[in-house]
């Protein structure tokens, strides 16, 4: 591996864990190379465990600047950009749309938990130590297995389970599904529904939607793995320069020809070039 070359590896989840962990994920980013990502809200809970120096979240909407390091983290409804400096290893385990509630965690979309209080303690140290001597898939074996054995299955008859199905369908059809449907599918009243999506995943059916809508536009263009900023961005300018129909702008991406120029505006402005 060159000194300054960032690696990323990608791990199927553990027996056990197929409908809980979606799939796991090292990042490696060597000492005196940086990486910057976007992470995007694609409908899925994420844990963390973060070895070296600390990451940092900066919000396009404000230019806020927080640190990112190990933790649990809901749903987001909007993007964010990602900057790591290295040495720095993370490993995550991409969640399941309704892991975090089956796991009774009630995580915030744009805070973070300690994995300690969600998987216990020594889970964290373990992974770490694992990540530190290069045993990542050890380290994602581990983390995966932790997370599985922390999620209970969803109550036979509740609200959750007949949403499970329903909010895994939103992801395979990349969100390209009415909130009324939703509905329907779950045989719920849209009220009824709206309700359990939101004390099951912490933001509403339509967040969701577009959040998924918004990743999927994305991911047709950059393809899998880290989302690289300037990427992001050169897909962000394209679309907007098309010309397409208000309607079908909102209907494709999740985000309406204001939002999408607001967030290409500011990834330009995290990363210092002209929108």
């Amino acid at each position: 591996m060159a000194r300054d070359q960032v690696v990323y590896r990608r791990y199927a989840p553990p027996p056990g864990g197929h409908g809980i962990v979606e799939h796991l994920w090292v990042v490696t980013v060597p000492d005196g190379a940086a990486e910057r990502e976007v992470l995007l809200p694609d409908g899925h809970g994420l844990v963390t465990v973060a070895v070296g120096t600390t990451g940092v979240h900066i919000d396009p909407l404000t230019l806020e600047r927080t640190p990112d390091g190990s933790g649990v983290r809901g749903l987001a409804d909007r993007a964010f950009v990602r900057e790591q400096h290295g040495p720095s290893v993370r490993l995550g385990a991409q969640l399941d749309p309704v892991a975090l509630a089956r796991m009774g965690v009630r995580s915030p979309a744009h805070a973070s938990v300690a994995v300690s209080a969600v998987l216990g303690a020594g889970v964290e140290e373990e992974c770490a130590t694992a990540l530190g001597q290069g045993r990542d898939a050890d380290a994602a074996w581990a983390l995966g297995t932790a997370v599985a054995a922390h999620a209970l299955p969803a109550p036979v008859g509740s609200p959750l389970e007949a949403l499970t199905p329903v909010l895994r369908s939103v992801v395979e059809q990349r969100g390209l599904v009415r909130a009324s449907d939703l509905a329907r599918h779950a045989d719920l009243a849209i009220g009824v529904l709206h309700r359990e999506v939101v004390e099951t995943l912490g933001i509403t059916p339509e967040a969701f939607l577009a959040a998924v809508r918004f990743s999927a536009f994305v991911r047709d263009a950059v393809g899998p793995g880290p989302v690289r900023p300037q990427d992001a961005l050169a897909v962000l300018q394209w679309y907007l320069r098309a010309g397409y129909p208000p309607r079908e702008v909102e209907r494709f991406t999740g985000l309406s020809h204001v939002e999408l120029r607001r967030l290409e505006e500011g990834i330009a402005a995290a990363l210092g070039v002209a929108a």
